[in-house]
Order: C-alpha cells, then structure tokens, then sequence
C-alpha cells in the first residue's frame, strides 16, 4: 500500500499544476464538448506514458534529444494557436459570448436579471463528432516534450528504485490520473452554467489564454 500511495501522490502532483492538458480539459468541460470522450483520451496517454517510463522508455528519451527538440518546436506552436483561441473567445462581443444549451439555436431568449430584460442569441457549443475535440486533447497531450520529461524520465526513474513493485507504484500514478481528470472535467461541466456567463466566460478564457503564453516560454526556454 505504501508503494500504491507513492506512486499517486507523485503522479497528482505532476497532473495537479494547470498545464496545456488540464487548461484544455478546463475549456472543453465548460463548454460540455465531448467531456468524457476527452478525459478518456487523456486517461489512456497518460496509462502509456506511465507503462512506458516505467518500462524503461526514458533511457531512450534521454538518448534521442533530437526527437524531444523537435516536439518542442511543434508543442510550442499549438500552445500559442491555443492561447490565441482563448484570447479570441475572450474578446467576442457580448451577444457572441458562450451561453451553454442542451437544446438547438433558438430565437433570441428573454431573461429577467435584477429586474432588467437582456436578450442573449443561445449557441450550440457541442461539436457534431468527437474527433475534433479528442485530437485537440491528443495534441496538447503527445505534442508537450516536458510530458515526456516528467512521466517517461522522472517518474520511471523513480519508480525503478521499486524493483519488483514498480508496477504498483505504476498502478498508483494512474489511478492518480484516473481520479484528476474527472474531477476536473466534470466539474467544470457541472459549473458550466456559472462558468459559461459572458463576464467569467472572458475571465476563463483571458486566463487560460495567459497559462498557454507562460507555458509556451517555459517550454521554449527549458
């Protein structure tokens, strides 16, 4: 059990910092795109890159820095495309900001809000198929050379100094991914309500916008 317990508390704390991947499971749960095909997406590279620093990949990694620079140069470029997105959902006009609905476009919808009458034009905001927004996940996810880095090199040179119980130390990193990324998710697909507003849907954005600029320097300067 202790080994289990090393290896979640060490696979949270690399999965818990707001990355690339966790900003992008943020957005898309607020804008209830295909959650859980998404968290499923995520779950499952993490299950492979785990087994495969576990296995011993990172050795490999640490051979072939070529591969890694040349990840970090795409990986940088979808993380600005992606802050840019977030920065232009940002700046929308009001009557073109988010409004989360189950139900298709509509005419203009009457609220009441503190006494005053708004008229806000409701918009789906689920994409027509999942591929979109999976391949999404996939890039932010294999496209992240740190990824590589903290998972392959880090945690599976730790997880070697377990001998024979490095697959349960294995087996705890990912039930720590398996616990992260549907808590994230899905909360954010239960806020989404209170999220989806157009002044926090600015704010989110304006902010997840920021963390891609911050990550795309660290990553260009690490």
């Amino acid at each position: 059990m202790s080994v289990l317990l090393a290896g979640f508390l060490l696979g949270l704390s690399l999965i818990v910092a707001i990355g690339p991947q966790n900003a992008y499971i943020i957005k898309m749960g607020v804008k209830r795109d295909h959650i859980g095909a998404i968290i499923l997406a995520c779950l499952l590279s993490d299950v492979i890159l785990i087994n495969a620093g576990v296995g011993g990949m990172g050795v490999l990694v640490e051979k072939f820095p070529t591969g890694l620079i040349i990840m970090k140069y795409l990986g940088a470029a979808y993380l600005i495309y992606f802050g840019f997105t977030c920065f232009r959902d940002a700046f929308k006009k009001e009557q073109e900001a988010l409004v989360v609905s189950s139900t298709p476009p509509s005419a203009p919808n009457e609220t009441e809000l503190g006494g005053a009458t708004t008229v806000m034009t409701k918009q789906r905001t689920k994409s027509r198929t999942w591929v979109k927004p999976v391949m999404g996940a996939m890039a932010l996810t294999w496209l992240n050379p740190l990824a590589y880095v903290d998972v392959l090199v880090m945690l599976g040179g730790i997880a070697q100094h377990y001998g024979d119980q490095r697959w349960v130390f294995a087996a705890g990193a990912i039930m720590a991914s398996a616990v992260w990324f549907p808590t994230v998710g899905y909360g954010a697909f239960k806020l989404s309500h209170v999220l989806a507003k157009p002044t926090t849907w600015r704010y989110v954005n304006f902010a997840i916008g920021c963390v891609m600029m911050l990550l795309t320097a660290k990553l260009l300067l690490h």
